[in-house]
This record gives structure tokens, sequence and C-alpha cells, in this order.
């Protein structure tokens, strides 16, 4: 026994503190494991009575990174003076950090406990004895110091020439121990390029998963469990597809760096944040045309583009994807005075009365509103500009338009072929390894038997699938090629189409224009706007604003004379029959009520008829009744111009001023009518009254 040991030492317990660095050292190296735990019986060898073995920090990593449960129950007992003696197989097993392991010996110091490990016993209030145990804390750090940058630096070596990747995404899979190569699986490698086609044609990657829902078509993803990846096939979601288009693996590229770890301090202790995203000019290694890919790099960085502009973010200098709404600049739209983009608001949720307002001061800095106005004149403005732009590009359209339903059907059928194609093979498989099982062997064969009846009802869903979409999708006839051809030819009819799509009119308006500055002058009632177009032109224009109360669904001036008209001579109900007669409808396109027109007038400052009131004209029926003579007398006698009316709007009665009644002409033919005489024919070149 070493003279260093006394009875105090001996009364107290003897701790053997067990480490390894990695879980992987566990597993493997159970070498290492049995001389630690050996330290136990050493223990007891010197005339320890009480043995605590500490092993909670089994797996991890003494550099100081990560925390210590085991180590920090090791300083509590020292602290508290219960422990004699503590032992390790070697210091880097105690501490591969300084902190830790001169805290530990600080400790001891205080607390008259010995360190013990392979070599001999140590007492850390002996001067040498510091020294030495000094001198073996700063060697197990240099020490992992020197096996971490002899590490790093051939892992560097490998990075530069591409020769790292330890794991590839689907599509891929490892060639030898450094290369890669895409999947010889056709169904996968179908599903990734038409993932692409998809994005290239919709524009945006939410409506390609949209698609994939709609569509109920599967998508291949990795899962990885004990080491072992498989592939499983279900619907996407929106993570894993943005993964796939982000990833410049599928573009023929080596990429190393995308993302780096970030080292904080909490708690005294370094905290490594991993998963911080390095923009692609600082990444350390960028190998272009490493291996074969899906699509082209110039692609790839065209896709990162579109999902950068189909960004939503407020303050972001791109319009942002196409979203639902009647508003077609939204996303298009910067305030002239602060700079700031404008929002669109809607009543009633998504309707048709939108209006641009620049809310960003207001809502985040307390600022008044800089301009706010209706939708409707401005996007009809632009709207014509950009079709005056793009008209002779509406041949061509139309041509591309002819191939795009033929092209989406027919990917998704090479899609479900290949699908039913892998699936008749799983059936086929899975009966030749029923058919090779001895049948009196039930253990095995029941359960080979269920995977046969799973694989043929996976084919059968396979074939129902297939059978939902026609083989060849039906040729236009030459009477329809004519009238797309038509539509691409006045591209104003197609635009203004009730069926044609918003989502599709808000694409081509972002793909022609980049940005419009615009400024109301609420003075003037003139909105400015300054169209900024793609490819590096600009155009002014002014729009006149909606005066207050005037929107797209505000009756038309006529609508309102005619109206003020009609309440002169009679009530609210006999107004809307006469309205609806002539096929008036309201402003949103309704048709006329009582208590409609009663809301109309009001809004317009139009007094309601009085029954009481004398009305100051007469209809023809009431005309004849006031002279005593038929209703074909007064029509011959307007017709003839010899008494005055007017009608207001076709289909609404004609209107004749009482004091018209008087005029001579009127009374001559009146008594001529009375006794029967024909009316006179008018001569040629005879002077006539004409009519109001």
């Amino acid at each position: 026994m070493s003279d260093k040991l006394n009875e105090g030492h001996l009364t107290r317990s003897a701790v053997v503190y067990i480490r390894q660095s990695t879980l992987h050292q566990v597993r493997n190296n159970t070498e290492s494991g049995r001389r630690q735990y050996a330290l136990a019986g050493r223990a007891k060898e010197l005339g320890f009575k009480t043995v605590i073995v500490i092993d909670e920090d089994l797996g991890i990593s003494g550099t100081g990174s990560r925390e210590r449960p085991g180590f920090a129950r090791l300083l509590s007992a020292v602290c508290n003076g219960e422990v004699g003696a503590v032992f390790a197989l070697e210091a880097s097993r105690l501490a591969r950090n300084n902190r830790d392991w001169h805290h530990l010996i600080d400790l001891c110091v205080l607390t008259e406990t010995l360190v013990i490990d392979a070599e001999g016993v140590y007492d850390p209030r002996s001067l040498n004895d510091r020294m030495l145990l000094g001198l073996k804390g700063t060697m197990s750090e240099f020490e992992i110091g020197i096996l971490r940058q002899r590490a790093q630096e051939a892992y560097r070596q490998k990075i530069q020439r591409g020769e790292v990747m330890t794991l590839v995404p689907v599509g891929y899979e490892r060639s030898g121990s450094i290369g890669i190569e895409m999947t010889p699986d056709r169904q996968i490698q179908a599903a990734i390029r038409g993932l692409f086609e998809r994005l290239e044609a919709m524009g945006t990657l939410r409506q390609v998963l949209l698609w994939y829902h709609q569509q109920q078509l599967p998508f291949p993803r990795q899962r990885r469990r004990l080491s072992v990846t498989t592939v499983e096939w279900r619907l996407p979601d929106y993570q894993h597809l943005i993964r796939i288009v982000k990833n410049p693996t599928y573009a023929g590229a080596f990429a190393h760096g995308r993302s780096r770890s970030q080292t904080q301090v909490v708690g005294g202790r370094s905290r490594k944040n991993a998963g911080r995203r390095v923009v692609m000019e600082q990444w350390p290694v960028l190998i272009k045309d490493h291996h074969a890919g899906y699509i082209s790099w110039e692609r790839y960085l065209k896709n990162l583009a579109m999902l950068k502009a189909n960004s939503t973010k407020a303050h972001a200098a791109h319009a942002g994807a196409p979203r639902t709404g009647s508003a077609m600049l939204s996303g298009l739209l910067r305030c002239a005075k602060c700079g700031l983009k404008l929002s669109v608001a809607y009543r009633g949720g998504n309707g048709p009365n939108g209006r641009y307002q620049c809310m960003t001061g207001a809502r985040e800095q307390g600022k008044p509103v800089c301009q706010s106005f209706a939708a409707f004149r401005v996007d009809q403005a632009v709207e014509r500009e950009v079709l005056e732009a793009c008209q002779p590009l509406g041949i061509e359209a139309s041509l591309q338009a002819l191939t795009q339903t033929r092209t989406d059907t027919e990917q998704k059928h090479r899609l479900l072929e290949i699908a039913l194609e892998k699936a008749r093979y799983e059936a086929d498989r899975a009966r030749r390894q029923y058919d090779a099982v001895d049948p009196a062997n039930r253990l095995v064969a029941a359960e080979l038997e269920a995977r046969w009846n799973l694989a043929l009802v996976n084919a059968t869903e396979a074939e129902s699938r297939l059978a939902s979409v026609t083989g060849e999708p039906t040729a236009l006839s030459d009477e329809q090629r004519q009238q797309i051809l038509g539509l691409g030819a006045n591209l104003n009819r197609a635009w203004n189409d009730p069926k044609a799509p918003l989502e599709l009119k808000k694409r081509i308006l972002r793909t022609a224009i980049r940005e419009i500055i615009i400024g109301a002058d609420g003075t003037s009632g003139q909105i400015d706007l300054a169209v900024h177009w793609a490819g590096g032109a600009h155009t002014r224009l002014r729009v006149t604003k909606n005066k207050v109360g005037r929107n797209q669904n505000a009756a038309s001036q006529e609508t309102v004379g005619l109206v003020r008209e009609l309440a002169r001579g009679w009530s609210d109900r006999y107004i809307a029959q006469m309205l609806n007669r002539i096929g008036s409808r309201t402003g949103p396109g309704n048709s006329w009520s009582e208590n409609r027109v009663k809301s109309f007038r009001g809004q317009h400052d139009i007094k309601v008829f009085s029954v009481e009131a004398v009305r100051p004209w007469l209809t023809m029926e009431e005309a004849a009744t006031e002279l005593g003579v038929s209703v074909a007398v007064v029509r011959t006698m307007v017709k003839q111009m010899k008494l005055p009316a007017r009608q207001i709007a076709a289909g609404l009665p004609w209107m004749i001023e009482r004091q018209d009644l008087a005029r001579p002409e009127v009374t001559t033919r009146v008594r001529a009518a009375k006794l029967g005489l024909r009316s006179p024919r008018e001569e040629a070149g005879q002077t006539v009254m004409p009519c109001i």
C-alpha cells in the first residue's frame, strides 16, 4: 500500500469514474470498459471498504461541450468530503479540458482527496504530484486536440476532392466508397424528374404540393432506422419537397458547408447550435458537374430565384407568389412616399372589393396611413398595358397551351405505369417466395402468404389508378385548334374570359412586371404609377381615383338620372317594375325591388314621389282619359309630332306634359276625332312640331 494512503482516506469512500467518449466506443471498445471497471477491485485491494462506481457518462465526450451528470456527481461528493480517493484509468477519462480537470484537482486539495490512476497514487497537496497531475491534464487536452486536428485535416482534403458524402438523398445511391450515381429504380427517377418539371410549369411549390394531393400521387422519401435506409412512398409534404428543390445534389453538384454550427457559452459551457444556413457565395466547397444530375445548374439557380420571389415577407423586394383574391397587383406595388410595399384589404373576405393601402408604417411605427385606394381602376390600367405589350406573343402562348394538357396527362400516365410495373414485380416476387417455401412449415408459409396477398392488393390499386387516366390524351380537333389559336390572336378576349384563372393572370403580370411605384394625390384625385418592366423599360401611367362612394359596383350615372326622373311621377314599387322591364340592374348586378329603389334614392339624395302631389306629366293612357279620346288617337298625335312627348328609355311609358294638351293642333285633332273624322295626312315638306 502506498505511504500516501492513511486511515483518514480509507474511512471514506473510493469513487471509480468510468467514461468513454462515444457510444461506438462503448459497444466496440469493450476491453477499455473492462479495465475501467476493474479499478473497483484495486480500490478494495488498497483497503477501501466502500467503493462507488460512477458510469453515467458512458458515451459522453469529456471536452466540456456537453453536460456530464456523472462528473457533476463526482465533484459534489468530493466537495462534501465524502471521497478518500478518485480512481480513473487515466487523466483523459476524468476530463479532456483543463477547466474540469483543475476544478477537480482544486477540490481534492481542499478536502485531502487522492487521485489514483494506472500509474500510481497522487496527492494533490504535494507540489510534485500536483505538477504531474497538471501535466497529465494538459497532455490529455493536447492529445485530443492533435487527434481532432489530424482527423479534420484529412476530412478537409477529402472534401476538397468531393469524396465525402455520408448520406445521399433519395434518387441517388453510393457508388463504391466515394462515388454517387442515380438510383437504378426508374420509378424513383421518374418521380424526381416529374417534381422539377411540375415546378417549372406551375411556378410555385405550393401549387405543386396541392397537385400531388389532388391527383393522389405518392412521392418517394427515405427512412433511416438502425443504420438501414429504405425508400417509402407516400403523399409528400411541403418541407420534403423544398429540401429536394434546394439540394444542389440534384443539379449534379457537390456542395459542402451549406450550414454551419454556432458556438455559444451557456451556463459557463460551450454549446453548439447546428443548422445555421450559409449563403451560396460562402460555401467552402462547390464542385459543379460532380455527378449526373436531374436538372442543370442553371435550372437549379432559377428554382432558387423562384422560391425567393414567391416569399411572402412584407419587406422583401420581391412580389411574392400569386395570392387568392381579386386584386391583380398584390405584391407588385411599392409606396412612392415611404418606399414600403402596399398590402391588400378586402371587404367581406377575398371578394371583389379589393383595396390597396400602405399600412406597414401605421402597424409597426404608429405612423399615419400613406395612401389607400380601390384596386379596380389601377388593375384595369396595368392590365391594358400588359396586354398591349404581350399581344404579339399570344399566338406562341396558344401553341404552347395546345400541348400543355397532353403533356400533363402523359406525365401522370407514365408515373402510374411505372408504379404498376413495380407493384406487379413485387407481387410476382412474393409469389415466388411463397412457392419456394415448404408448405408444411406453416409459420413461414403463413407470413409469406400474407405478404403475397398484400402485394396483390397494391397491384390491383395501381391498376385502378392507371385505369382512371386515359391512356392516350384525346387530340384536339381542327375546330378546337382554330378556336385556341383565335384566342391567342385576340389576347384581350382570352384574358377577359370568365373561365381564365386569376392565378394564371397574376403569374403573367409578375413575369412581365418587376415592380410598380405608385403614389396617390388626395387633392387632385389622381394616381401616378411608374411601371418597371422585367426587361428594364419603364412606363408612366395616370389613373383617376374613384370618388367617395364610387367603385366598380356603383350604378352608372345614366341609372341615377333615370331613377331621378321616374321618381318625379311614380312610387318606388312602380319604378322597380319599370327598371326590371327594361333589363336594368343594380351596381352589383341584382334585380330591382322596392327596398333597393328606396335605398338607391337615399344614397343619391332623390326625393320620393308623393301620392298627393300632382304629377307634372301624363302617360298616353292618362292623356287619352283627360282628352276623352282613345289611346290610338293620342299615339297617332305623338307619332305625327303634333303632341310633344318623350320617352327617357326604351320600354318605359311616354311622358306628356299637361300644358301641351291645350295646344291648338291638339284641340283640333281631338274635336275631329270626337266627330269621327280621320286625321289628315301630312303633306311633304310640312313643318311639324318636334318632340322633346
